[in-house]
């Protein structure tokens, strides 16, 4: 992907559509800026999600986790997700992207700083549990917001490069951990005692904060502005991508006009304010999605997304115990690594008595860490390479090939005969497991209209993310009946998905809706 800075740019008369526009604009330093703002929004969705994971094993004796409050804990941020995934999608038809991205990072700033006081499992849970309903529509509002300033040429990239910011978050979460917590910070104030994984909380408000300052200069999309008749507002965003990209003045911008997107009726409608108007445009504008022309399609991208989600987290959700059983391991025995299929074995084991649970050793675990750390850069290095690769091979070329690989490294970890094996296989499946659930998410916007696009996203991912919790249920009870049916569960599941991805019409280099 270039720079251009072109001056010479042919003038064009008539009334042009978002795709001319939006072209006219180049790509340049406002489309790389604009991905860089954006970075803090992406850590605090995959924060939200994922540090829970290692906070639970410094806060296990000081709140006195039991099992199941554990997993409560995990579960307690896709809970929220699937709570509010289809009130963030209808909002963000209905009032923009960017107002409800600015509001939403307010709002968990406080939930954020908040948590970072938690006292007990309660307040803790409850917390991550309004970090979830929150940071459930950021992600779907991201995703929409970005690629709705580019164009379709590269559209794939950007999307390949926006959920790198996402890999590197997954990088920065065990960094920052291991930093962290074995400081073994006690604090008794009045009224609060302030530990270690308190202090990782409150550090992580950052992004919620830097998050409220970038979205509070940042303007709406201006595909949004288009659609909702605001060309005004639409044509002065053009005009400034074009100034910061071309580095010429605004009023050389080609584009002298857009088309109407809506009808006089429609504009009218989406001026007015009161709150039983919003919900009526909003549900007109939503219902078609549910009708003859997109239902089907609306039901194949949510069954597809949904087993890419299940096959991703529920995978994930393991590997962390897998490790460390790995490490536990080879602490008993001489070093000697284990073959995955007995590390699994062990995890079916059961604590010996409660007070196993208050027994943490956060500098022995490290290497979990590293192991994280090492899946996280595999797959941010998957998706810098899906970024230059996408256009060379196609979407959906690309999608087919890395399925492939998917499945087929989720079957071969039956056969991991140690854990170098394992880390390796494990990457593999992870890394082209998320390169295609957003390469399936790029091809995906395409096809829904702008009105319902944000809708059809959270569909997809509000099904996903209730699959998980299943997924998350089902896993074990596999486990328990042998080394072999997760790996086909998973294989199985990836494999599907990419069957039925190739069902939905191929998109190419087709503009938005």
């Amino acid at each position: 992907m270039t720079l251009n800075t072109d001056h010479q740019t042919e003038k064009i008369e008539k009334p042009a559509d978002f795709q001319t526009a939006i072209s006219a604009t180049k790509f340049g330093c406002y489309n790389v800026i604009l991905l860089l703002v954006c970075l803090p929004a992406a850590f605090a969705v995959q924060f939200e999600s994922t540090l829970i994971s290692y906070i639970i094993p410094a806060a296990a004796c000081d709140l006195n986790l039991s099992i199941t409050q554990k997993g409560l804990l995990n579960s307690m941020p896709f809970f929220g997700m699937i709570a509010t995934g289809l009130l963030t999608g209808f909002l963000l038809d209905t009032l923009g992207r960017r107002k409800i991205l600015f509001t939403g990072f307010c709002i968990h700033l406080f939930v954020t700083l908040a948590r970072s006081l938690s006292q007990s499992v309660a307040f803790l849970q409850a917390f991550q549990f309004f970090g979830g309903c929150l940071t459930g529509g950021f992600y779907v509002a991201l995703t929409t917001y970005i690629l709705e300033f580019h164009a379709t040429e590269h559209r794939g990239r950007v999307q390949m490069i926006f959920a790198m910011l996402f890999s590197v978050g997954n990088i920065v979460i065990p960094l920052l951990s291991s930093a962290i917590l074995p400081l073994n910070l006690n604090l008794h104030l009045p009224m609060l005692d302030f530990h270690s994984w308190n202090l990782l909380i409150l550090i992580t408000s950052c992004n919620p904060l830097f998050s409220v300052i970038a979205f509070y200069f940042l303007p709406e999309t201006p595909k949004f502005l288009m659609s909702t008749g605001k060309n005004e507002e639409a044509l002065n965003v053009f005009r400034n991508m074009y100034k910061l990209n071309t580095r010429n003045v605004k009023h050389e911008y080609p584009v002298k006009s857009l088309i109407e997107e809506i009808t006089n009726n429609q504009d009218s409608a989406t001026n007015k304010t009161s709150l039983m108007e919003y919900i009526k445009t909003g549900w007109e504008q939503i219902m078609p999605l549910f009708g003859k022309q997109y239902g089907l399609k609306l039901l194949l991208v949510c069954s597809v997304e949904s087993m890419f989600l299940v096959g991703i987290n529920s995978f994930r959700l393991y590997l962390p115990q897998i490790f460390q059983a790995n490490h536990e391991y080879k602490l008993t025995h001489n070093g000697t690594s284990s073959a995955l299929c007995h590390i699994l074995g062990s995890l079916n084991l059961l604590p010996k008595n409660e007070g196993d649970a208050c027994v943490v050793n956060l500098d022995d675990s490290f290497q979990v860490y590293l192991n994280s750390m090492i899946i996280a850069a595999v797959t941010m290095f998957a998706y810098a390479s899906a970024g230059f690769l996408i256009n060379w091979f196609g979407k959906k070329p690309l999608l087919g090939i890395l399925g492939i690989l998917a499945s087929l490294s989720a079957f071969c970890l039956y056969f991991a005969p140690n854990i170098t094996v394992t880390l390796t296989l494990a990457s593999l499946y992870l890394a082209c497991c998320g390169v295609c659930f957003d390469i399936f998410l790029s091809i995906i916007v395409v096809i829904f209209p702008t009105s319902s696009r944000a809708m059809a996203i959270s569909v997809a991912l509000c099904s996903g993310r209730g699959l998980t919790t299943l997924g998350n249920m089902i896993v074990p009870l596999l486990v328990k009946i042998g080394c072999a049916p997760p790996f086909i569960f998973w294989g199985c599941v990836i494999f599907t998905a990419l069957a039925l991805s190739f069902v939905l019409p191929t998109t190419g280099q087709e503009d938005m809706k």
